[in-house]
């Protein structure tokens, strides 16, 4: 009987693995370059973490289950959580801000269908503790240069929960959610009824999310001015109260009472430090993400060549850690799709086979112990079949090698092996430390 593989999941055949290695890699790259250290959580984690983030109704799509010791886990749904565990546990005495980056396998519970499995990878990035337009700013043009790396193309869009929230905070609270759902999955005709139904649609709410655009920021401007003038403020972050200016609630970087105008004011700073990053994004009051934890800027990146499955990146600032019993700490943040990424990154597809080092069977110890030597220097094969010289390189011709070293007792003597070409079939006598030099040099990738 054959086994297969669960359903909703992949193998990843060599050349397929090597491929998600080299795009991992060139990501990987970028964020150590601005400052991001990797860290690993756990594939599996207490079931109530993740319903505490999203609450019972997540128990629907992971896969939780109960231990020998009647403990409730769950596989990890996704990474954020995760992270914000961690680090209220052993890094929230540390200096801020924290920059952290991960990358794992996540895994939930639908139907699997294209560009969507019950076990997928996330490549995600964390800046704890930094003030909002500095860190929004830093977050999003790191998201947008790491998918620049793998020549990923992508259609970014910020939006800013504040006036969204502010709307929303003159409607009943049993509301909301619902609200926020139907925004976040752009079904605009439902949320026009449904305002429609409770007596809402004289708030404005479907003409701020409308604005979209190089005039959206000043048109949102004119809404929170509006709002400011009727004495409303924008909703606080996640956990705190409703602030106005006669509550006193004060802004730690300016001193100012934290209002609507204050509030556009450091969206209109994000904005300001994205273009001198010299990111190109269009200012969305759609972008939502439709989840409470929220509290600032938000952003989604859709990729060119996916179809209607085009997200590939989607984050902004939130707070976790007091969810999770740390002390309140704004954080901002994004996770990746790495396997929507990868139906459309081009990499660099330059790859070396192994040199292949053939040997006669009378000089084993001594084939075994140059390829020992040159493994330090370029990747080599040596041959465990136990085939005659001839077996060897015609094996080394069918694994498309392009070069193979040729050892016997005549070469042994004479301290000259034969290094053949296999693609222009031409051979030359050198030394062990020429055929290194030689290698490195024609070896295009090492």
């Amino acid at each position: 009987m054959t086994i297969q593989r669960p359903r909703g999941t992949r193998d990843f055949l060599p050349a397929e693995a090597w491929r998600r290695g080299r795009a991992r890699k060139a990501m990987q790259n970028v964020l150590e370059r601005w400052g991001y250290q990797e860290i690993a959580t756990p594939t599996f984690e207490h079931l109530e973490l993740f319903t505490l983030k999203s609450g019972e109704s997540v128990l629907e799509e992971i896969y939780s289950f109960k231990d020998k010791g009647g403990r409730d886990l769950a596989l990890r749904p996704e990474l954020t959580a995760p992270v914000m565990r961690m680090y209220v546990s052993e890094l929230q005495n540390s200096p801020k801000p924290q920059r952290l980056y991960y990358f794992g396998s996540c895994f939930r519970y639908e139907r699997p269908q294209k560009g969507r499995f019950r076990e997928f990878w996330q490549l995600g990035a964390e800046l704890i503790g930094g003030a909002k337009p500095d860190s929004e700013a830093e977050v999003i043009a790191l998201a947008d240069q790491m998918l620049g790396s793998v020549n990923v193309k992508g259609d970014l869009h910020v939006g800013y929960l504040g006036l969204v929230r502010s709307l929303l905070g003159k409607i009943g609270a049993e509301h909301r959610s619902a609200l926020m759902r139907m925004i976040d999955k752009k079904e605009r005709e439902a949320l026009k009824e449904y305002l429609e139904e409770i007596d809402a649609s004289h708030l404005g709410l479907l003409e701020l999310i409308d604005l979209k655009g190089k005039n959206a920021l000043d048109k949102a401007a004119e809404i929170s001015q509006d709002l400011e003038a009727r004495g409303a403020s924008l909703a606080s972050p996640a956990g705190e109260q409703a602030a106005s200016p006669a509550a006193g609630r004060v802004s730690a970087r300016t001193g100012r009472a934290v209002t609507a105008e204050l509030r556009m004011d450091e969206f209109r700073e994000t904005v300001e430090l994205l273009d001198a990053y010299g990111v190109e994004f269009t200012i969305d009051f759609e972008i939502v993400r439709g989840l409470e934890y929220y509290s600032g800027t938000v952003f989604e990146i859709y990729a060119q060549g996916l179809g209607a499955q085009k997200q590939v990146c989607g984050g902004g600032t939130y707070e976790l850690a007091s969810l999770f019993g740390g002390k309140e700490t704004s954080s901002t943040g994004f996770g990746l799709g790495f396997d929507r990424i990868m139906e459309i990154a081009q990499v660099d597809e330059r790859r070396n086979s192994p040199v292949f080092l053939a040997y006669t069977p009378d000089v084993k110890v001594e084939a075994v112990k140059m390829a020992k030597t040159l493994r330090q220097k370029v990747p080599v094969v040596l041959d465990v079949m136990g085939r005659g010289l001839g077996a060897q390189l015609k094996a080394a011709a069918s694994a498309g090698a392009q070069f193979a070293i040729i050892v016997g007792r005549t070469e042994l003597d004479s301290g000259k092996l034969t290094l053949r070409d296999m693609l222009k079939g031409s051979q030359e006598s050198l030394t062990l430390e020429e055929i290194e030099e030689t290698l490195k040099e024609r070896l295009s990738c090492l």
